[in-house]
């Protein structure tokens, strides 16, 4: 079924999650300690090649890019967890997720523009989507 690894991910995603629903921010310390545990797992087990991880790495660089040129449209602790996300997932996986993730975006804003609960300026946290994402993309494996 699901590795401990996979638990683990999705455990600390949902956790952040939390965090970003009720403070709009994330702690960089978890950010840090996530990293590094993506270092050592990478580092023990291979499981995808370094172009695969580089390529991860490299789509949350571009998010932390996008950061800084929309003045935290998309928060730099959101981007630096999708870097994190790419070092474990690698590229592809990590694009499966993040497309799962920005349909049911999309899916949540518009229907909360149209039922006029939201307005155009309001800001949904990425956590929670991007656990979402991660659990659709575990939930497509089965």
């Amino acid at each position: 079924m699901w590795t401990v690894s996979q638990v683990i991910c999705l455990g600390s995603l949902a956790g952040l999650s939390v965090a970003d629903i009720y403070y709009r921010k994330v702690s960089g310390e978890i950010l840090a300690m996530g990293a590094a545990g993506v270092l050592i797992y990478q580092f023990c087990s291979r499981s995808i090649s370094l172009w695969m991880l580089g390529g991860g790495v490299g789509i949350g660089g571009l998010f932390l890019l996008a950061s800084k040129v929309t003045r935290e449209g998309i928060g730099y602790g959101d981007s630096l967890a999708i870097m994190i996300l790419g070092a474990y997932m690698g590229v592809w996986e990590l694009l499966k997720v993040l497309s799962g993730a920005f349909v049911l975006l999309f899916v949540v804003s518009a229907a909360g523009l149209c039922m006029r609960k939201m307005s155009r300026k309001y800001a949904l946290p990425l956590f929670p989507f991007l656990t979402a994402g991660y659990l659709l993309e575990l939930l497509a494996k089965i």
